[in-house]
């Protein structure tokens, strides 16, 4: 009898256990981010992970398009692509938003820290010369390797800035 109580409480501690580790779903890392096409082989290290994905865009004028991603309900990373005057100094903006930058191959020019990487290129708009900058920051570094996340953000950038240049049809 003691055998059969002590094998029905086992029974009992084993699918309450079960019941308790209940698997929670993941999102879909997505191939477009505030319509720009992205390769979710190289957005997935710069996320978090997480259950839900959500993204917000705003276009602050006509020239500037703004994007934020965020898992959980928690901003996660931020996107920013604009057109420019020719002799626009957005390297002096880096100097201050990235005064320990190193330069990184992307576009004509680009700099990047472990939670931010912009870069440039001259392009024309309807014949128009302009400068295309984009720039993407991740938040919350204390939660991955510096190093890692850098090395993330660039091949990112690298991969995201000519389909972001190109939707906003800034050629050349």
């Amino acid at each position: 009898m003691r055998r059969h109580a002590l094998l029905a409480l086992s029974a009992v501690a084993a699918l309450t256990l079960a019941g308790c580790t209940e698997v929670k779903g993941e999102y879909a890392t997505p191939s477009e981010l505030c319509g720009v096409p992205v390769d979710p082989s190289v957005l997935e290290p710069v996320l978090l992970p997480g259950e839900r994905l959500t993204t917000s865009s705003a276009d602050a004028n006509a020239q500037t398009r703004r994007c934020d991603v965020s898992v959980d309900g928690e901003r996660v990373l931020a996107l920013e692509g604009r057109l420019g005057a020719p002799s626009e100094d957005y390297r002096a903006t880096w100097d201050w938003q990235m005064p320990q930058g190193t330069e990184v191959d992307i576009g004509d020019e680009a700099r990047s820290t472990d939670t931010l990487v912009g870069a440039a290129r001259k392009c024309a708009v309807k014949g128009q010369e302009h400068v295309f900058v984009a720039r993407a920051e991740r938040f919350y570094p204390k939660k991955d390797d510096a190093a890692e996340r850098k090395e993330a953000m660039v091949r990112f950038m690298t991969s995201y800035f000519p389909a972001a240049q190109k939707a906003a049809d800034c050629t050349g």
